[in-house]
């Protein structure tokens, strides 16, 4: 009993860790703020032909969109093609949402069931087997996209997408101008980071207990 409660803990925590990485992309997608500070730091507005009032609008009515806002586009100069896409982007951030939740519950009542059949034993092992399973696959999909950002970044949109709405011009799409292919690399860079420190915090937590106890 002790084994599959071990093996259900553990599953509880990739799902945790799966949440948590959810969650960051999705806060993050919806933030007009970070849109903000990786355009400036790309040079932006005046690369992409436009006023710092018009980017900041823009990015505002973007977030607001992906948060759920379907209307938000509505006054916005993009072209067909490029609300064809974004429809499909609010599609995905929708369906992360929905996973997000189901995970919260899953990793809720995998980890109370194999706490109670484990009694605990090696949490933190458990801890950082879940958190492995899901960052070895990760982890390899960055060291692609280090190598070479733009096969992985097609490769992304063409697992996640069934058209090629995705594919825009520069010279005709405000969107890619708004939005180039270096902003989406250091945007990755943001998740990654944020979610790798809330992750950490999990297995730093049960040891701080845990070391604290032999101090009690």
């Amino acid at each position: 009993m002790k084994k599959w409660g071990m093996a259900l803990t553990a599953l509880g925590f990739f799902c945790l860790f799966a949440m948590l990485l959810l969650t960051v992309v999705e806060t993050c997608g919806t933030n007009a703020g970070i849109y903000r500070e990786l355009q400036e730091a790309n040079g932006l507005p005046e690369a992409a032909g436009i006023s710092q009032e018009e980017m900041e609008r823009l990015d505002g009515m973007l977030a607001d969109y992906l948060s759920g806002d379907g209307a938000a586009l509505d006054d916005s100069p993009f072209n067909e093609r490029e609300l064809a896409h974004m429809r499909d982007v609010l599609a995905l951030f929708d369906l992360a949402r929905t996973v997000r939740n189901v995970l919260l519950v899953a990793a809720a009542a995998l980890l109370a069931a194999g706490l109670w059949l484990s009694r605990g034993r090696r949490l933190l092992a458990m801890c950082l087997t879940g958190l492995g399973a899901l960052l070895v696959p990760l982890g390899a999909f960055a060291v692609w996209a280090a190598v070479d950002f733009s096969s992985a970044f097609t490769f992304f949109h063409e697992v996640l997408f069934t058209n090629d709405l995705w594919l825009l011009d520069p010279e005709t799409d405000m969107l890619l101008r708004l939005l180039p292919e270096q902003f989406f690399a250091d945007f990755a860079g943001t998740i990654a980071a944020r979610a790798l420190a809330y992750m950490a915090a999990v297995p730093l937590g049960i040891f701080g207990v845990k070391f604290g106890r032999k101090f009690i």
